[in-house]
């Protein structure tokens, strides 16, 4: 059984999030905690001794409160592992500091898409992103597809990308497509030979295989980011080693509208 921090606040993406973490879990077998932060407004004076117990007691109230009506309002089926983890302060160093502290295999949280490619590329590269001790689900939408992709390319490690999908799907019966993605201008999406994505990729397919995983195929796109991010958007998911920079890779899932595993 793999442990997962589901992130929410008040929003949108967290509703779409814990909606989509409610179909995941039972299927990879995950427990879910819940984290919320409420981070303090910058004018506030906390003061110190009991003014400041009393004033971090007010806001732990505060942000309980927002994750419990967002539970009643989503009325998810799903059992959670305890009581949600409210935290405050600063949002990425206080989910980071949780992450490692408590030992997770994953990171869950929504992300309102938009068509801002630096705002992604921020997001990616951000201290939480870049230092999370564990695969990120960065949930787009509520797709729920009974396959998932797994993309590779160039400066991707396929053998590690598959081995970290593994230990996350555990005995999870659903079928994994492997996908090299080569970025070329062309006017539509084309198809080349398993072969053009090397040796590696093949091995890929045969590790999926030796684990008993239901292997749909291994696809070899040659197109722009956004016709490959197009053949990928009915995906479950689509797992992808995490981009550190501006790159080919990063503009494929940036144009992708399924949910994407980021792996390390």
């Amino acid at each position: 059984m793999s442990k997962a921090l589901l992130n929410l606040d008040e929003n949108l993406a967290s509703s779409i999030a814990l909606r989509y973490a409610a179909f995941l879990a039972p299927l990879f077998d995950i427990k879910l905690h819940i984290t919320h932060i409420e981070v303090p407004d910058r004018k506030e004076q906390a003061g110190t001794g009991w003014v400041r117990r009393t004033w971090e007691n007010g806001l732990l109230d505060t942000g309980l409160q927002a994750v419990q009506r967002l539970l009643r309002t989503e009325n998810v089926q799903c059992d959670f592992a305890g009581p949600p983890i409210v935290l405050v302060g600063n949002r990425d160093p206080e989910i980071l500091r949780e992450l490692k502290t408590g030992g997770y295999d994953l990171f869950i949280e929504g992300n309102t898409q938009t068509g801002d490619l630096s705002r992604f590329h921020d997001l990616l590269t951000s201290d939480l992103y870049s230092a999370a001790p564990c695969p990120i689900m960065l949930v787009n939408n509520l797709a729920t597809g009974d396959s998932v992709a797994l993309l590779c390319g160039d400066g991707i490690d396929c053998k590690k990308l598959v081995t970290t999908y593994l230990a996350l799907a555990g005995g999870a019966d659903i079928e994994v497509e492997l996908v090299y993605a080569k970025l070329q201008d062309n006017e539509q999406l084309v198809f080349l030979d398993e072969a053009e994505g090397g040796a590696d990729f093949k091995a890929a397919g045969r590790q999926l295989l030796a684990a008993g995983k239901r292997l749909r195929g291994s696809k070899v796109l040659s197109g722009t980011p956004e016709q490959t991010g197009d053949y990928l958007k009915n995906f479950a998911f689509v797992g992808s080693s995490l981009p550190g920079t501006r790159s080919p890779q990063l503009e494929v899932l940036f144009n992708t509208p399924s949910t994407l595993l980021l792996c390390r």
